[in-house]
């Protein structure tokens, strides 16, 4: 079982940041680095998350998940990845693992998510971040939220977190009802 401060105190302090237009660029540099240690999900990998979405607002945290199989197929790169500079991080999740790599100096931080998808690529964080892109009221709103959650939860990122769940999951489904998709009901990751 997750130890919530243990989570909260690896995750740091909550950061919001004006939008970067070298976080893709990040991204790209990262994804050629592991490529190395992912092999062919590498090419699977993708960037999310709010350094995905050009003009917004967010942590200095460049987001990025593949699919796997299965979690023993995860575990399979724990020690591949931690020898690249990323940990195991339990932050609680069901259907993936989570792997953080510092940052250094000037340059963000990396989530490293691999996922248990079925369906893949329709991933709600994938249609998520191609919502914002494509309706730039609901970015606006979401960086407001992020803003205001950023000052009443400046050290506690998973309460940060758990406080834009409502909004995420809204926005998520619009973007599955957008393409015909039934709404996601089941939540648990």
């Amino acid at each position: 079982m997750r130890d919530r401060e243990r989570t909260r105190q690896v995750l740091g302090h909550v950061s919001i940041a004006p939008p970067d237009p070298s976080w893709p660029a990040h991204f790209s540099h990262e994804r050629a680095r592991l490529h190395a240690v992912l092999g062919h999900l590498a090419a699977h990998l993708q960037h999310y998350g709010s350094t995905a979405v050009p003009g917004l607002c967010a942590k200095p945290i460049i987001d990025m998940m593949a699919p796997v199989a299965s979690l023993q197929h995860a575990d399979e790169f724990v020690e591949p990845l931690a020898k690249a500079g990323y940990r195991l991080v339990d932050a609680g999740f069901f259907k993936r693992r989570f792997f953080r790599k510092e940052p250094e100096s000037s340059a963000p931080a990396f989530h490293l998510h691999l996922a248990v998808s079925p369906e893949w690529p329709l991933k709600n964080e994938l249609l998520l971040r191609d919502w914002l892109i494509r309706r730039p009221d609901v970015a606006r709103a979401y960086a407001a939220l992020k803003e205001q959650l950023a000052a009443s939860f400046p050290d506690d990122m998973p309460r940060y977190t758990e406080a834009k769940t409502a909004f995420l999951r809204q926005a998520a489904n619009n973007a599955r009802l957008a393409l015909s998709l039934p709404p996601n009901r089941d939540w648990n990751e």
